[in-house]
């Protein structure tokens, strides 16, 4: 088995874990912002090491300001990602999250100039079939929030996508992932969170093992998908792990006891990695 195949299943696999835990503790504990923080926390110590281990570093100052805007966009990104959690099934949210591939394609014709295809445009109009379905069938107002929030998270993510592309000019993969991913997540959202200490505090004694662990597994996915990206093709990289959706919706159905619209979700979930798989092959 080629390495980077290796690095691809098992960021696949570790970001499936981390979606079904994130949704265990974030439908009961209401306190997305608080499980932001960790999640941040965890990434920046597990992914020190490799930076400490390969550092890239910029030397002049236009990088860093870029860090601290990407960074203030990553703390808005996670708590919408995470507080729609706490409304959606994790195969609902990942079928939503394939939306911001939709974005970076039209900021990346847009921006980057990069080259129009009708491969990128099928998979763009899957993409929104599966949101379209989605929307349709979840229309409780409690579901329909946590689509909402699922959603601009997507258009934020895009932004930070799009901004990485400069930034991995003056980082590498690990560098970038401690610097920029993980980093100033932290700070900010410590700085500005409401009540930070007993909050932190709060959801540790609640949730603390299943929080750990569904940290760790994010981590280690994100650090994975680099070490990928940079041994193999990132259209076949990145398709392999858009397809761990279907077993997210397994693992919720079987784990979670999250059965209704059942096939409402498969078919979402099906549109959903088709589109991203479609986006994902024509770069």
């Amino acid at each position: 088995m080629s390495l980077w195949l290796l690095f691809a299943l098992i960021a696949g696999l570790f970001y499936t874990g981390q979606g079904l835990l994130t949704r265990h503790i974030l439908r009961t504990n209401k306190d997305a912002w608080a499980f932001s923080f960790y999640f941040s926390l965890v990434g920046a110590l597990v992914s020190l090491p490799f930076m400490i281990s390969s550092p890239t570093i910029p030397h002049t100052w236009q990088p860093w300001a870029l860090t601290g805007l990407v960074g203030l966009l990553i703390v808005g990104q996670n708590l919408l990602n995470f507080k729609s959690s706490n409304f959606i099934e994790a195969s609902v949210s990942g079928a939503i999250t394939k939306f911001r591939l939709v974005w970076v394609f039209i900021l990346g014709i847009l921006i980057l100039h990069e080259v129009f295809s009708f491969q990128k445009l099928l998979g763009t109009l899957l993409t929104i079939a599966a949101g379209l379905l989605i929307v349709h069938k979840f229309k409780r107002p409690k579901s329909f929030e946590g689509v909402s929030l699922a959603f601009f998270a997507t258009i934020l993510y895009a932004v930070v996508i799009i901004l990485y592309k400069y930034l991995f000019s003056s980082f590498n993969s690990v560098s970038l992932t401690f610097f920029v991913t993980f980093l100033p997540a932290v700070v900010i959202n410590f700085l500005i969170m409401p009540h930070a200490f007993s909050r932190i505090r709060s959801l540790f004694q609640t949730d603390g093992l299943f929080l750990s662990i569904a940290c760790v597994l994010g981590a280690v996915a994100n650090l994975a998908l680099n070490a990928a990206l940079s041994g193999g093709e990132a259209s076949r990289v990145l398709v392999i792990i858009e397809a761990f959706l279907i077993f997210t919706l397994v693992g919720e159905h079987i784990f979670l006891k999250e059965k209704e619209q059942v096939w409402i979700k498969a078919g979402a979930v099906v549109f959903a990695v088709a589109g991203a798989i479609l986006i994902r092959l024509s770069h």
